[in-house]
C-alpha cells in the first residue's frame, strides 16, 4: 500500500482526484513526477525546449487520461509511460520537420554535454563520440530506442522498464539485446572510412 504524504496524498488520492476532475490534485503530482519525467524526456529528445513541451505534454495527458489509469502500476511509471510515449510523438514531429527543413548549424550549443576538461582536443574527441553515439541512436525504431535510453540514461531495471514501457519482461531483454547489437554495427559503420 503506498504511504500517505501530508502534501496532498497519496499518488493513488492524487490519480483518484485527477480522474474525478479535481484540477488541484495535478500541482502536488508534478512536483513529485516532474524530475524524473523531465530526465526521461530530455535523454530521449536531447534538446531541453523539446524536453520542457514533452513534460507539459506529459502532464496534460495525465489530467485528461487520468481515469485511465487503473492503480496496477504505481503513478510514478504510468507517468514515465506516457512520457516515453510523449517523447516519442515528440522525435517523430521533429524528425518530420528536419526532413522537410534543415536549419544552418552554426555550432554545440548545449552547454550541459560539454566537458569540463580544459583540453580542447578532448573536448572535440568527447563531442564527436556523443553526435556519433546520439546518429546511431536516432537510427533505432522507437521501443529499442526507448528500452536503451531508460536502461542506459536512467539505469532502470529491466523488469522497472517492462512495467513503464508496458511490456513483458522477454520482449525487454531482446529489444535491448537487439539495439545494443545494432548500435554497436552502427557505430562501427561510422567509424569505418
Amino acid at each position: 500500500m503506498e504511504p500517505s504524504r501530508g502534501d496532498g496524498g497519496s499518488d493513488r488520492d492524487l490519480m483518484a482526484r485527477l480522474a474525478a476532475g479535481d484540477r488541484e490534485a495535478l500541482a502536488p503530482l508534478m512536483e513529485r513526477h516532474y524530475q524524473r519525467v523531465y530526465r526521461i524526456a530530455l535523454s530521449y529528445l536531447r534538446h531541453p525546449d523539446d524536453a520542457l513541451d514533452a513534460v507539459q505534454e506529459t502532464f496534460v495527458k495525465a489530467f485528461q487520461k487520468a481515469d485511465k489509469w487503473d492503480g496496477s502500476t504505481g503513478a510514478g511509471p504510468w507517468l514515465s509511460r506516457v512520457a516515453v510515449n510523449q517523447s516519442i510523438d515528440r522525435w517523430r514531429r521533429n524528425r518530420r520537420r528536419q526532413a522537410t527543413f534543415t536549419p544552418l548549424v552554426d555550432g554545440d550549443h548545449d552547454e550541459s554535454l560539454a566537458d569540463a576538461s580544459p583540453d580542447p582536443a578532448r573536448r572535440v574527441h568527447g563531442r564527436e563520440i556523443r553526435d556519433r553515439l546520439a546518429r546511431v541512436l536516432d537510427r533505432l525504431p522507437e521501443k529499442q530506442r526507448a528500452v536503451v535510453v531508460l536502461r542506459h540514461y536512467h539505469e532502470m531495471s529491466l523488469e522497472e522498464i517492462a512495467d513503464t514501457l508496458d511490456m513483458r519482461l522477454g520482449t525487454v531483454k531482446s529489444s535491448l539485446h537487439r539495439a545494443l547489437g545494432r548500435m554497436r554495427a552502427g557505430l562501427e559503420g561510422e567509424l569505418s572510412p
